[in-house]
């Protein structure tokens, strides 16, 4: 008797220990890869309670895109230069469902993973969905992880839903299937008849990720800024990071980026990809659905083909200030930061005193100036070097669920110099007075457009706003 008790005791001591490690919000963990196939428990039921599209049933939809890289055009894009991935031209929405920015396949984690952003009235992260194949094959999600620390005057939280990829599926370039929700009486009433209409039908998924592994990379999105990024993208060159993936939001109706021809010597050199990002903010939600989207659908994009992923604006350069480690990748090759989310930077203002006189020049040669101190930490203004194998959730200054983090010192480290003041779309941002003359970043950009690495093109200046 006593044995049999000592055993049922330790069973739920296990299975309580599992629940705390693997579930909890808080746990740093050095990759997540979604494995677990989380099956309903009454499959008989669910098959009565929603039909598989035909069309993806009886396998037209595969004829169509399983050999060749086809695409609906008036609802997806792709990247430029293209390399088999696809885009939503906008962000889905749909009653009942969240409101999707992303959906794309895995080939190395083996999942087709969706990524959208949510309010905390919606709780997505215990609903159970539903993975339809062109064949028919079907599978649901795995655990969804809860992103419980947005912030600011409208939080946003973020969701990243994963299914399991079955294998006939790794090799094919792109398929459509279908994305459901298990309906529940908690989301809707299942006797109206209408839980059928609770899917994402048809949508087309491609495969991701670059070809190439990175050590370092770099992610951003523009908005009508094109003159701030030549000069942004040739120093950070020099400082190491080996590719630029650029989402612009500013494409026009026909999907046209003005990047394409602005930055056409760095795209065709291979040091730059253009991600036309026309999504526009869902009901309720502000412009940073956006942003963050474009985050985390690059992080989840790139978490197997770059070590390190930096994530800053055009506006906002990562100096190193140790001579003896004068690149950014100086700062990253030691071993035991691999199992780090990333590395916090600390800002640092730069722009000019009111009444001086305009230089002329770039960016970094018209602000030579700079605040007393950099910004105090966790005030919205720090930036990061991520590890994205180790990122599940982040958005815009931290990362939100994932491995910890670690903060080098400004002054003998990294540092962020920010020019936000010749940024035209902070006009109104205040900023502290620029009073300690500071030339370090001239005396770098000198030895930037001396480097006989960089790109061998004419660097034009940065036009005064």
């Amino acid at each position: 008797m006593k044995k049999k008790k000592f055993t049922i005791i330790l069973a739920f001591a296990i299975i309580t220990l599992y629940f705390v490690i693997f579930l909890d919000n808080n746990v740093k963990f050095k990759e997540f890869l979604p494995s677990i196939n989380q099956q309903p428990q009454d499959e008989s039921v669910i098959r009565k309670q929603y039909t598989i599209d035909q069309s993806v049933q009886n396998g037209s939809i595969c004829k169509r895109g399983c050999g060749e890289f086809l695409i609906d055009e008036s609802k997806y894009t792709t990247s430029y230069p293209q390399d088999g991935s696809c885009y939503f031209k906008d962000s889905l929405r749909k009653s009942w469902l969240p409101d999707l920015h992303s959906a794309f396949v895995d080939t190395i984690g083996d999942y087709v993973v969706f990524i959208g952003l949510q309010f905390s009235t919606n709780k997505w992260s215990s609903g159970t969905f539903i993975c339809e194949f062109p064949d028919g094959e079907r599978t649901f999600n795995n655990p969804i992880l809860e992103d419980k620390l947005s912030f600011g005057w409208l939080p946003q939280y973020i969701i990243v839903i994963t299914c399991e990829l079955p294998k006939k599926y790794k090799t094919r370039l792109n398929f459509q299937m279908n994305f459901r929700i298990l309906p529940s009486a908690k989301i809707i009433n299942v006797e109206s008849g209408s839980e059928n209409t609770i899917a994402y039908d048809n949508l087309t998924v491609c495969q991701t990720g670059s070809k190439q592994r990175h050590f370092l990379s770099m992610c951003t999105m523009v908005r009508d800024v094109d003159e701030f990024i030549p000069s942004w993208l040739q120093y950070h060159k020099y400082m190491g990071v080996e590719h630029v993936y650029i989402y612009d939001n500013a494409v026009n109706e026909s999907n046209s980026s003005s990047l394409i021809t602005s930055l056409r010597e760095f795209i065709n050199s291979g040091f730059v990809t253009v991600v036309p990002w026309r999504h526009t903010k869902s009901p309720s939600k502000t412009y940073l659905e956006i942003q963050i989207a474009h985050e985390n659908d690059c992080l989840w994009r790139h978490r197997h083909d770059s070590l390190w992923m930096i994530k800053t604006d055009v506006d906002e350069y990562i100096q190193p200030m140790d001579s003896k480690r004068p690149k950014i990748t100086d700062y990253l090759k030691d071993p035991k930061l691999y199992t780090l989310g990333g590395i916090r930077i600390q800002n640092w203002f730069f722009g000019r005193p009111l009444k001086s006189t305009t230089r002329n020049g770039t960016i970094i040669e018209r602000n030579i100036w700079r605040s007393k101190l950099p910004t105090i930490l966790n005030t919205g203004h720090d930036k990061n070097i991520l590890r994205p194998i180790n990122v599940h959730y982040f958005k815009i200054h931290a990362i939100k669920l994932g491995s910890g983090h670690k903060t080098l010192d400004p002054v003998s480290e990294l540092r962020m110099v920010h020019y936000r003041g010749d940024n035209p779309r902070h006009r109104s941002f205040k900023l502290p007075p620029f009073d300690v003359k500071d030339t370090t970043m001239v005396e770098i950009w000198k030895a930037v457009l001396k480097d006989k690495e960089g790109l061998t093109i004419p660097m034009p200046l940065d036009n005064e706003i």
